[in-house]
């Protein structure tokens, strides 16, 4: 496709000659009539998401699980666009780095948000439009080829897959509990799993600034999952690349050496 603009913007600068024209005029009809090879446009998904909330949860958290939500069923259509475009530019990617790829690019926009009580609980609803830019798939698609991205984004799923599984058990064992004693014992183990969720999202921010070349704001979020879970040593490790990017490198071995411990 940058091929095709190139010799339409040489076309178009040299003087009109019967030969020209008639091959500008075709090269534009092809662009009309053949849109896989035109210009590549923002794609924008519109997805939802919901959660329903129940007793020891907190709803900034609850909002957060909603939104995850959507944003998952946003990446699925941009995973596929992505795909597509890759396939067109024969950029040659895995599964894996395609997925890595789009949820790296993909920029959400809160359009809407609502709770509603239902029944004990609060459900939760968020509204999203999630932009995929064509423009920084080529540039993203080098970074997206380290291994250690790839395996990023799979702890980051199965972090929250894990964290899911969790609440929706300790939901049940508090419906269940017999006494204030049980009670407040599965509320605490409920607070706890939402302070890991928390690191986990932080640890998502990170590995996104990271692949976008962001490496200040890849320590501040890397930092902001360790105040949070202080033995995330994934987090460690990451911020020690991170700081080894920027030629801190004193701070990189400390980095390393709590990963380790």
């Amino acid at each position: 496709m940058r091929h095709i603009l190139a010799v339409i913007s040489r076309v178009c600068h040299c003087e009109a000659k019967p030969k020209q024209s008639l091959f500008l005029t075709s090269i534009i009809i092809i662009l009309l009539f053949f849109p896989s090879i035109s210009l590549a446009e923002t794609k924008e998904i519109i997805s939802e998401g919901t959660y329903n909330m129940g007793d020891g949860e907190t709803p900034s958290v609850a909002e957060s699980r909603a939104l995850l939500q959507a944003k998952r069923t946003a990446l699925e259509q941009a995973g596929t666009y992505v795909e597509s475009y890759t396939k067109v530019e024969n950029l040659q990617l895995t599964k894996d780095e395609i997925q890595v790829l789009a949820s790296g690019i993909m920029e959400v926009e809160i359009l809407d948000k609502k709770r509603t009580v239902v029944g004990d609980g609060i459900l939760f609803w968020v509204k999203i439009k999630a932009k995929v830019n064509p423009d920084k798939i080529e540039e993203m698609a080098k970074r997206v080829k380290e291994k250690s991205v790839i395996e990023d984004y799979k702890k980051i799923q199965e972090a929250y897959d894990k964290s899911q599984k969790e609440i929706e058990e300790l939901k049940k064992q508090l419906a269940g509990a017999k006494g204030e004693k049980e009670k407040k014992q599965v509320e605490a183990k409920i607070t706890d799993d939402e302070r890991l969720f928390e690191a986990s999202q932080w640890f998502e921010k990170g590995y996104k600034y990271f692949i976008n070349g962001e490496y200040d704001k890849t320590i501040e979020a890397y930092t902001s999952a360790i105040a949070l879970d202080p033995n995330y040593a994934y987090a460690y490790g990451n911020r020690g690349i991170a700081y080894s990017n920027k030629g801190q490198y004193d701070r990189a071995i400390e980095d390393y050496n709590k990963a380790i411990a």
